[in-house]
């Protein structure tokens, strides 16, 4: 049996700057060893979106491996009622986890793993800290590279058994593991028209989705980082890749399954989970 936790303030609770230390330190090292963790409310109160967004800061800098880029999650309405979020939210990525297509993944090395169909930004050019606010052609003319892709999203906490999102947040709110998928040419033309996207598993229809089911548009997802970003001091450099959040398509990843998720008038991206 554990000893109960001290409310802070109590005698012989470790001050609040102690428990929040622990809290990075727990999902920084189960996102090292590959596992899932419960309890974390116990060790420090997130209150707010503010702190949560801090904590995912600190949890990526304290894995200590190189980052490739961002995840955005969250970005309309439905989304952000399944996720338990009143707006678009973040996460770092890491350069381990991206890989090319097609792609073989293990199913028992995935945490709770999702399949999301998504596209990803590359910077050409970086977008750094400044006091004014990113218009959204500054952050296009940012762009060097628009490709479709795959995330598969992961989770340090059980899924049956989720903390308040509070605390999802603070893990990078189930940064995963990336597919790169064929290069979308004309990508802002094509983006502006709109893309349908299906997502196939052993050549049935999961489900189906469009790039407009991003934020209207995932460039306006991209310009939301920017200035999320911005605020907060943190830059966004040359090469930072942008996962724009999910076409309105989630399935639990299951082994012995090919996925493909096909990008109207682009290509596809094949998944192979074994």
């Amino acid at each position: 049996m554990t000893d109960p936790v001290l409310p802070p303030g109590a005698a012989g609770a470790p001050p609040d700057s102690a428990r929040r230390g622990e809290l990075v330190r727990t999902l920084a090292q189960a996102r090292r060893q590959g596992r899932q963790v419960q309890g974390v409310e116990a060790i420090y109160a997130i209150d707010d979106e503010e702190q949560a967004f801090r904590l995912m800061l600190d949890v990526a800098l304290a894995v200590g491996w190189e980052r490739q880029g961002w995840k955005i999650a969250a970005t309309n309405r439905m989304l952000q009622r399944k996720l338990r979020t009143q707006g678009p939210v973040c996460g770092a990525t890491f350069r381990r986890f991206h890989q090319s297509a097609p792609a073989v993944l293990r199913r028992d090395e995935l945490l709770d793993p999702v399949i999301e169909c998504e596209f990803f930004f590359t910077l050409g050019k970086p977008l750094p800290p400044r006091a004014c606010v990113y218009g959204e052609d500054e952050v296009a003319e940012a762009i060097g590279a628009v490709h479709a892709g795959i995330e598969v999203a992961e989770c340090r906490y059980p899924r049956k058994a989720l903390p308040a999102a509070w605390y999802v947040y603070a893990d990078g709110f189930a940064s995963g593991r990336y597919i790169h998928g064929p290069a979308i040419s004309d990508w802002r033309a094509r983006l502006d028209q709109g893309i349908d996207v299906t997502l196939w598993r052993n050549g049935q229809r999961l489900g189906r989705g469009s790039s407009n089911d991003v934020m209207g548009h995932p460039l306006r997802s991209v310009h939301w980082l920017a200035n999320r970003l911005r605020a907060a001091g943190v830059p966004l450099r040359a090469g930072d890749v942008i996962s724009s959040g999910s076409c309105n398509i989630l399935a639990a990843a299951r082994a012995g399954d090919r996925y493909m998720a096909d990008f109207g008038g682009v290509g596809s991206v094949v998944l192979d989970m074994v």
